[in-house]
């Protein structure tokens, strides 16, 4: 019994760094990303260019880059955070431990396609012309951080299972 209070402890603790590890990840990748998008498309806004001839201090592209990715980074993380679960990683976890999986792929595999299901689940609670497969820049970040996720959990857990 105390083996497996203690086991328990060990994968709660272990399922909740990975966790963070991969939030920090995808939130930041997204951030970048989306930084880029926003400073891309407002390259071809005609006010956007008036004010930055207007404002001498913007006219650095280092500092438009770094207010461009705050920018992204907080409409990353407004439109990402109310679709985020636990659910579907939580049940990678328990099916590795239940199996008694060891393999560092299992669980790097299987912490990508749940953070890559997160978005496709998103999208298919939508109805009508909202619908549809997120794009692949999108997808790339979510299954990078479920493999920096997953890998983690294995580090921490996912090896004595």
């Amino acid at each position: 019994m105390g083996r497996l209070l203690w086991r328990s402890l060990v994968v709660l603790a272990a399922f909740a760094v990975a966790a963070c590890i991969a939030l920090a990840v995808l939130f930041s990748l997204g951030g970048i990303w989306a930084g880029e998008e926003l400073q891309a498309l407002a390259a071809n806004d005609p006010m956007f260019r008036d004010f930055v001839l207007q404002n001498p201090a913007v006219q650095d592209p280092a500092f438009r880059r770094s207010i461009a990715m705050v920018f992204g980074a907080v409409v990353f993380i407004a439109t990402v955070v109310p679709a985020l679960t636990a659910l579907p990683a939580l049940a990678a976890a328990v099916i590795g431990e239940v199996l008694h999986v060891r393999s560092w792929m299992y669980y790097v595999l299987a912490g990508g396609a749940s953070l890559t299901a997160i978005p496709l689940l998103a999208g298919a609670a939508l109805e009508g012309p909202a619908q549809s497969i997120p794009a692949s820049e999108y997808m790339t970040i979510f299954a990078t951080a479920g493999f920096a996720g997953g890998f983690i959990y294995w580090l921490l857990a996912g090896r004595g299972a």
